[in-house]
């Protein structure tokens, strides 16, 4: 270890090398070598906070869903559009609602759709999309009006929140990456900040990614990685937080098949520890965690974030 090392070498040597970094679901050896610490957290008893330790963001304590119901003028249209998870079509779906069009015999197989269907149940069926379906209805569930102490209310106002969107420099590190024929998408949205005084380094995000997990492949994914640490780069160089002991993320993270999960991520300028929840299928919206969601993006931030000259700081470097 060296004392002398530039401020934040762990996470600035660590961005770099995830950005190269191959699988899409990182083996707990990569993890090792990355010289993160990742662990699976699960629900309280009553199942009404995930058990991080140490934990940097309290949820709200009330279900604010189900305190504060839609307000009357919230028309079906916007409830459908944007509070509720699209039903994925199966190709024997798209047969069985033009039996006209489709024999019942016919094999379920894309290229027995019309080019029109065939369409359409390839952009439903996009790990992307599916993601994004995910992040779409969070963030309607804190913009709808709502029937509350007052006539214009949100669940936005439960929480002095803001957007944080750093104007960008050259060299900084991306906040999302396109499709492309190697590389699947992820995208860093919905990034806030607490705006009360003083200022903490907590910050809340969605992150969506083209990946669909498996019943074999259901851990932290690369994607969800790039998102974590190239946030986390950028959130050290702000000008407030760059002398914070430690910098906590919580990430709403959005994947293929309409399944999330909640990270939270804390980098102390040595190394990276990510604590994540089990992953959740929002398919069902009898059993779908949007509340647990929506408290959690409207989190109390707690836990000791003092201030540490960088010079007492030690840098572990990734091996």
């Amino acid at each position: 270890m060296n004392s002398q090392a530039k401020p934040h070498a762990f996470i600035r040597s660590l961005a770099q090398q995830v950005a190269d970094l191959e699988p899409d679901f990182p083996s707990p050896e990569d993890f090792q070598e990355l010289g993160i610490q990742t662990f699976e957290v699960s629900l309280n008893p009553d199942k009404t906070e995930l058990k991080f330790d140490p934990c940097f963001f309290q949820p709200h304590p009330e279900n604010v869903v189900e305190k504060y119901p839609l307000h009357p003028e919230v028309d079906q249209e916007y409830r459908h559009n944007h509070l509720m998870i699209p039903h994925i079509r199966t190709i024997q779906d798209f047969i069985n609602a033009d039996p006209k069009r489709y024999p019942p015999e016919l094999a379920p197989i894309p290229k027995n759709l019309t080019i029109w269907d065939r369409s359409l149940y390839e952009m439903e069926n996009d790990a992307y999309g599916q993601a994004e379906d995910i992040a779409h209805v969070i963030d309607g569930h804190l913009s709808a009006l709502r029937q509350g102490p007052s006539d214009y209310y949100t669940l936005q106002h439960l929480r002095n929140q803001g957007p944080w969107s750093p104007r960008h420099r050259a060299g900084d590190p991306p906040t999302m990456e396109v499709f492309g024929a190697s590389r699947k998408a992820w995208r860093v949205e919905h990034h806030h900040r607490y705006v009360d005084r003083p200022l903490k380094p907590h910050s809340i995000m969605s992150c969506v990614a083209q990946i669909r997990p498996t019943d074999t492949n259901r851990g932290l994914t690369t994607h969800e990685l790039r998102a974590i640490v190239n946030t986390l780069l950028l959130r050290v160089n702000h000008q407030p937080f760059r002398r914070c002991r430690v910098h906590p993320i919580l990430v709403l993270s959005c994947l293929g098949d309409h399944q999330g999960r909640i990270i939270q991520a804390s980098y102390d300028g040595k190394g990276l520890v990510l604590q994540y929840s089990q992953l959740w299928n929002f398919e069902d919206p009898e059993n779908a965690p949007v509340e647990l969601f929506v408290r959690y993006r409207l989190s109390e931030p707690i836990g000791g974030t003092y201030k540490l000259s960088l010079r007492q700081q030690y840098v572990l470097q990734p091996r």
